[in-house]
């Protein structure tokens, strides 16, 4: 059964005109653009819903919202595919974007940060872990997507949890580390070994990139490929300070 629409707007070059429509009546009016959003603007409704310590930027664009949330700095379990024991890592400061349009798989790039951003304009570093493109995008593979109370929050912790609980292997491994460029792994191993506290801030590299620029780049979903060469390196890390331990 076809119901023709009861009410239509109809867009000219010359102006908006709303048809109505009762049975075989039909009548026009002419409305103003001003009108129209009025109209739309007194049914849309936006609320971040709330804020979390380390919840650094929201933004909602039709049916597509992106949240983009701090880890700060700490040591943290991480397993190797083929090893049965977890090394104990301390990693640098990450940043996590997930993007999220209707219930299609979010897209998400991960980012290493030398301290907490205070503004967009903050620069980023390659992410030091496995399976993550030098650009942020991430291979996800078969890890199970996180839940939708999850989803529709703006907690990444369990986003986090999924990435970090999962055994990496030997996908995106280099361009990591100034000392173990072909392997970031190495690295994981010998600060495990010497039981280091903080992440070496000098082993961090940098992207010619910062947090406004990367927000503006489409994200990787699970079922898509991450890459290298989504950005250009700069020749040295200006800026970053010497560690807390010296030679850690």
């Amino acid at each position: 059964m076809s119901e023709p629409p009861a009410l239509t707007l109809l867009f000219y070059s010359y102006g908006i005109v709303m048809r109505k429509q009762a049975g075989d009546r039909v009548q026009e009016y002419p409305v103003s653009p001003e009108d129209v959003e009025a109209a739309l603007e007194a049914r849309v409704s936006f609320s971040t819903g709330l804020i979390l310590p380390n919840t650094i930027y929201i933004h909602s664009e039709g049916a597509t919202r992106t949240v983009v949330e701090y880890r700060p700095p700490q040591k943290t379990p991480i397993w190797l595919e083929g090893s049965e024991d977890s090394l104990l890592v301390p990693l640098p400061g990450l940043l996590m974007a997930r993007t999220t349009t209707g219930d299609r798989n979010p897209g998400y790039r991960i980012h290493a940060v030398a301290e907490r951003p205070m503004s967009l304009d903050a620069p980023l570093y390659r992410t030091p872990l496995p399976n993550i493109g030098h650009g942020g995008s991430v291979c996800w593979g078969t890890v199970t997507k996180v839940s939708k109370k999850a989803m529709a929050g703006n907690d990444l912790a369990e986003d986090w949890a999924q990435l970090l609980a999962t055994p990496f292997g030997g996908h995106a491994v280099d361009g990591k580390s100034k000392t173990y460029s072909g392997d970031i792994r190495k690295l994981f191993m010998a600060l495990d070994k010497r039981k280091a506290r903080v992440y070496p801030k000098r082993e961090l590299i940098i992207q010619k990139q910062t947090l406004r620029k990367a927000l503006a780049l489409p994200v990787s979903g699970p079922a898509q490929d991450w890459g290298a060469g989504e950005e250009e390196d700069d020749p040295e890390n200006p800026g970053l300070e010497q560690d807390e331990e010296g030679d850690e």
